[in-house]
């Protein structure tokens, strides 16, 4: 038993050394390196459209990231950063009964990488608006099972999926500031139990200062 636990925190940090090399390699051919702060919001879905933990769960998010190869119309964007993701529910209908209230969330380690494109407006000093696509992956950080009354649920260790977004950047001199918004879709369950899978369907809204190097 404690050699299966071994092998499994081994691979978990493999993986986890692995997915920190593909998001870096490129950094010799950054241009700009960069930090968001910012909130995230996020509640849990399923395929069953059960009522669980549905309401919204706000938290603060951080990445670190950088953005090269950039021509014209697009650039790539790559970050490694912190989020929390979860869910609860209130039904003062069982107030004091002990089930009335739960929330569950935990944190992970963000990776994503982004195709972004660029429009940019015709004035030459005008700020340039961007959208963007590419895969995520959150590395569970925090807590793994649910401590409330849906015991049997247990955040994944690790999930995928894609990340949209939506944005301003403006650069002043050596500097870069922007406003992102950004939506993450599950291709994976963020927690599930024997029988059912939980996504967690989110929105963060990031202030970004960059810096050219």
């Amino acid at each position: 038993m404690n050699n299966s636990h071994s092998t499994k925190h081994f691979s978990m940090k493999k993986l986890f050394y692995y997915a920190l090399f593909l998001l870096f390699s490129p950094v010799a051919q950054a241009q700009f390196i960069k930090i968001d702060n910012g909130v995230l919001f996020s509640s849990f879905r399923n395929e069953l459209k059960l009522d669980i933990l549905t309401q919204r769960n706000t938290s603060y998010a951080t990445a670190l990231g950088i953005d090269y190869l950039q021509k014209k119309h697009f650039y790539l964007s790559s970050q490694i950063g912190y989020l929390q993701i979860g869910g609860h529910e209130k039904n003062d209908a069982l107030a004091g009964t002990g089930f009335g209230e739960a929330c569950e969330q935990t944190s992970f380690v963000h990776l994503n990488t982004q195709f972004r494109y660029l429009i940019f407006t015709e004035k030459p000093f005008s700020p340039s608006f961007f959208v963007s696509l590419g895969p995520s992956a959150n590395i569970l950080s925090g807590k793994k099972a649910f401590k409330n009354y849906y015991q049997g649920y247990d955040f994944q260790n690790l999930y995928g999926g894609l990340k949209a977004e939506l944005g301003i950047t403006k650069d002043f001199r050596r500097l870069r500031l922007g406003l992102v918004g950004s939506y993450l879709y599950n291709l994976s369950p963020t927690a599930k139990s024997s029988a059912l899978g939980l996504n967690s369907p989110s929105y963060s809204i990031m202030f970004t200062l960059g810096y050219r190097i």
